[in-house]
C-alpha cells in the first residue's frame, strides 16, 4: 500500500527549502568571491554542492520510506543513510586532505542547508505568530462587541 506525499501541502515546503539551499549557496559563493578570494569561493561552492546533493538524496529516500510500510523500509532507509554518511565523510576527507581546499570555505558551503532550514523555520514562526495575533485581535473584537 503506497501513500502519496504532497511536498507543498505541509506548512514548511521541502521544495522551498531546496530552492533556498541553492540560492544561499550562490549568495555565499558571490559574497566569498567579493570579500575573500577565488580559492575560498571555490571551497564554498564545492561544500554547497555536496550539502545540497546530500539533501536531495535524503529527501528522495525519506519520501520512499514514508510511502511504504514503515517496518519494511526502515532497515533499507537506515542502511542507505549510513552508507551515504560514510561516503560523504570519505569525500570530505579526500577533498580536505588532498584537494587543497579552504576548510573554512568548505564548512561555510556545507552549512547552506542548515541556514536555509533555519531561515525557513524562522519565517514560518513569524507567519504563525502574525496569524495568531490576528486571531487574538479578532477574538478581542468579537468579545467586546457582545
Amino acid at each position: 500500500m503506497k501513500r502519496e506525499i504532497n511536498l507543498e501541502s505541509s506548512e514548511i515546503s521541502i521544495k522551498a527549502i531546496e530552492k533556498l539551499n541553492w540560492l544561499l549557496t550562490g549568495v555565499m559563493v558571490v559574497a566569498s568571491l567579493v570579500c575573500f578570494n577565488m580559492d575560498i569561493a571555490k571551497a564554498v561552492l564545492i561544500g554547497g554542492i555536496i550539502a545540497n546533493t546530500s539533501f536531495i538524496f535524503m529527501k528522495r529516500d525519506l519520501l520512499k520510506a514514508m510511502q511504504g510500510l514503515l517496518g519494511a523500509v526502515k532497515v533499507t532507509f537506515l542502511l542507505k543513510y549510513y552508507a551515504r554518511l560514510t561516503a560523504l565523510a570519505l569525500v570530505l576527507f579526500v577533498l580536505i586532505k588532498y584537494g587543497q581546499l579552504s576548510t573554512s570555505g568548505m564548512l561555510l558551503g556545507l552549512s547552506s542547508v542548515v541556514f536555509s532550514i533555519g531561515l525557513t523555520a524562522i519565517n514560518q514562526l513569524r507567519k504563525d505568530s502574525l496569524s495568531k495575533k490576528n486571531i487574538d485581535s479578532a477574538i478581542v473584537e468579537i468579545s467586546q462587541g457582545s
